[in-house]
């Protein structure tokens, strides 16, 4: 077992000194990091066996969690690893084999400024009641982004903040406010079970991590919820603001589709949809879309006129709006990102060349 914990410190290392984001490693392959947004092979190291990958994952899981992942053949985790770095942690079969993901998991960067994000999102961090969806694809920054509001809002507010996530990424320390964070599965049985403890309680801001599978069950509760004298802050998986609204009606029936839609327009307050790509020179940028619930929107959520929603944002500037594909063409403009990497995450793309010319 020492030999494991050995060769797994020094991937650890290696992957931290690098300032990777990642480490993956699966059997048949070597280890792999992410650095700077590109994969990148650690040369050098030995391809991953079966059993030294088995003996990894086994030196570091619960008994309780080796179960779940012999009965489930996935498991999802976070875990203190190497002293200090904390990991979220992916660990799944492919081609029957072993395989682990590591994402590597900062901690929350207090200023809402030093990560770039829109200049909105303070002034969201002051509402009341509504629904704020923080969207974008998977390793996105959607989670630190939730992260920092909370934060910008536990150093500020003397409010109740409830997470409910699964799992706990990011440990937040009650300051003005009381901060509680439940992990669904352990605190709660579901989801579903929190979402309605919730609303027996004493809640002033309710942050709701990835939804998965569960999504289209929590939405009704959710929404239902940020009706109330609540703001919500709901991590979505899905790449456009559009998108995001379609998502979140499509769990509605037919018979309900109408009622959803009027729901939905009276709480949506924004929709921030971020992606993260590779700086030049080094490092990562930060794409976020803005979509803000003023009249024109809701006026159009109502209507089912979803299509209108991008030609909302594209002229909707003073009010805090920004198109993805205005956003890639800035930062191109500004030297920060090349026009490959920005064509390539642009959801318009005719659009996006006729705007960089």
């Amino acid at each position: 077992m020492e030999i494991y914990n050995i060769l797994f410190d020094r991937l650890l290392s290696e992957s931290a000194k690098r300032q990777a984001s990642d480490l993956h490693l699966s059997v048949g392959s070597v280890p792999v990091i992410r650095q700077g947004g590109r994969l990148v092979k650690l040369e050098g190291e030995k391809i991953i066996e079966q059993e030294v990958l088995a003996q990894i994952i086994k030196s570091f899981l619960e008994e309780e969690e080796q179960k779940i992942l012999a009965a489930q053949k996935e498991l999802i985790t976070v875990k203190t690893l190497g002293g200090h770095f904390r990991f979220k942690i992916n660990i799944y079969y492919q081609k029957n084999l072993l395989a682990a993901s590591f994402r590597l998991i900062s901690e929350v960067k207090r200023d809402l400024n030093s990560l770039n994000l829109p200049p909105v999102t303070a002034k969201l961090c002051g509402l009341f009641s509504g629904l704020v969806a923080v969207a974008g694809p998977y390793s996105s920054g959607k989670t630190t982004t939730i992260g920092a509001m909370l934060e910008f809002i536990n150093q500020r507010e003397r409010k109740r903040i409830l997470t409910l996530e699964q799992p706990i990424e990011m440990i937040i320390t009650s300051k003005e406010s009381l901060v509680e964070q439940r992990l669904i599965g352990r605190d709660v049985m579901s989801l579903a079970d929190g979402l309605r403890a919730c609303q027996q309680e004493d809640v002033d801001v309710l942050a709701i991590s990835d939804a998965g599978e569960r999504f289209a069950e929590a939405i009704p509760l959710i929404l239902e919820i940020a009706s109330t004298n609540c703001l919500v802050l709901l991590e979505v998986n899905a790449d456009t603001a559009v998108r995001v609204i379609e998502k979140i009606l499509n769990c509605y029936s037919t018979a309900k589709a109408e009622p959803a839609r009027m729901l939905l327009a009276d709480i949506l307050e924004a929709v921030i949809v971020q992606k993260i790509l590779p700086k030049n020179g080094g490092g990562l940028a930060l794409a976020a879309e803005v979509l803000i619930g003023n009249s024109a929107v809701k006026s159009v959520i109502r209507e089912g006129k979803l299509k209108q929603l991008e030609t909302i944002i594209q002229t909707s500037g003073e009010q805090g709006m920004i198109s993805m594909t205005q956003v890639l063409v800035n930062l191109v403009r500004e030297g920060q990102i090349t026009g490959e990497d920005a064509l390539a995450n642009a959801p318009r793309k005719d659009d996006f060349r006729i705007m960089l010319k």
